[in-house]
């Protein structure tokens, strides 16, 4: 994947929030269209602040990205009559992340599509050599040979937020 920061294509866009299509934002995320769209109302959800991938979200800043991904579907059903939704989560290039910034994808899907009704995980073939039970044990106990400890801190408010705005104001006066 390209470096980071200037030569990111996601801050770069972010410098310039007036050229973004937003449809919602929060105190340290975007929500907008995507201008190569692949469904109607295909939309991101993006930190503000660069971060490789979701694996670098705070337990609470993926909260406040999941609120805000349900908030954009929400709105996708209301407002574009949309009847379904797929969310994609890509993670580093083998897992399909196409830019070195953390993006979740928000797909409205719509009855009348030819590809209604086809989970996104269709893509993937059973293999049947993975559902043998003893392959299954050994999966298993690969996942279970490790833990995923996430180091939990307080969240700072992006400086282009209303709420670091209003704190750094109170502080000056």
């Amino acid at each position: 994947m390209p470096p980071q920061g200037d030569q990111c294509p996601f801050c770069q866009l972010i410098e310039n929030p007036e050229q973004l299509l937003t449809v919602g934002e929060t105190e340290n995320f975007y929500a907008w269209l995507e201008v190569q769209p692949r469904a109607k109302g295909h939309a991101n959800v993006v930190p503000k602040e660069h971060k490789e991938s979701i694996l670098e979200f705070s337990p609470e800043e993926y909260h406040e990205a999941m609120t805000l991904v349900r908030e954009t579907i929400q709105k996708a059903f209301d407002g574009l009559g949309a009847d379904g939704a797929s969310i994609t989560m890509n993670v580093k290039e083998a897992g399909g992340q196409m830019l070195p910034h953390a993006y979740i994808q928000i797909f409205p899907r719509f009855q009348d599509d030819e590809n209604a009704g086809t989970p996104t995980g269709a893509i993937f073939q059973h293999r049947e050599e993975l559902q043998e039970e003893d392959k299954l044990k050994e999966i298993q106990d690969e996942y279970n040979s490790v833990s995923a400890n996430f180091v939990v801190e307080k969240v700072e408010p992006h400086p282009e937020s209303q709420k670091f705005k209003e704190e750094n104001k109170t502080e000056q006066e």
